[in-house]
């Protein structure tokens, strides 16, 4: 990533879009594994685990025109709400109607970085990082205000268990804070999220 000054976390996202829209690029459940991710109708957003980071959680919910508390009860897996768990309804996600996300301007990271080409480890990793940093910031922000219970036990599944495994790994990371106090993507420096001596995010940005 090359920029003017330190890169943001909208940096990468500015970068990440061009390779779902790119049809040179290998996508393992595309048609004819070259073509757009846009009009795909696989749609593996049909099954998927979401758990929004917290700027999309807020812009979600602005979207949306409805207070956070509201927008929790109205579009969130209400069993796992009991068990202190922000999953988006499923099967499809609440937000999918005709193939197509209603939300797709203000979607959660975690759909944002979903493209079905082998990514390097470094590279899935740092993604991931990211993701599950910003999703432990949503669970941190919904228990301090009272939104949600502290995560339990109940009425959660073997796989529902390894994503609070994940986020309770997360949550104390000094990143979650970095989430909470941000208003958008741009205010979070993707350099809290890469290894030391990875300078590419600091290189100049030249015209």
């Amino acid at each position: 990533i090359r920029v003017n000054g330190p890169a943001s976390l909208q940096d990468l996202l500015d970068v990440w879009q061009p390779l779902c829209d790119d049809q040179t690029l290998f996508k393992q459940y595309a048609e004819g594994n070259y073509a757009l991710c846009k009009g795909c109708q696989l749609n593996c957003c049909s099954t998927a685990y979401v758990i929004p980071d917290l700027i999309s959680f807020k812009k979600m919910a602005a979207f949306l025109g409805v207070n956070r508390a509201d927008f929790i009860a109205r579009y969130f897996h209400r069993e796992k709400l009991n068990s202190g768990l922000l999953r988006l309804q499923p099967n499809p996600c609440v937000f999918l109607q005709n193939n197509i996300c209603t939300i797709y301007a203000v979607r959660s990271l975690i759909c944002r970085f979903y493209i079905c080409s082998h990514l390097l480890g470094d590279t899935e990793e740092l993604i991931y990082k990211i993701a599950w940093t910003g999703a432990a910031a949503t669970q941190v922000y919904a228990e301090q205000r009272g939104l949600i219970p502290a995560i339990g036990t109940g009425e959660l599944s073997s796989f529902d268990r390894l994503f609070v495994r994940l986020l309770e790994e997360y949550r104390d990371n000094d990143a979650v804070q970095v989430f909470m106090e941000a208003e958008d993507y741009r205010d979070i420096p993707l350099h809290l999220f890469l290894p030391a001596g990875k300078e590419f995010a600091y290189a100049d940005y030249s015209d």
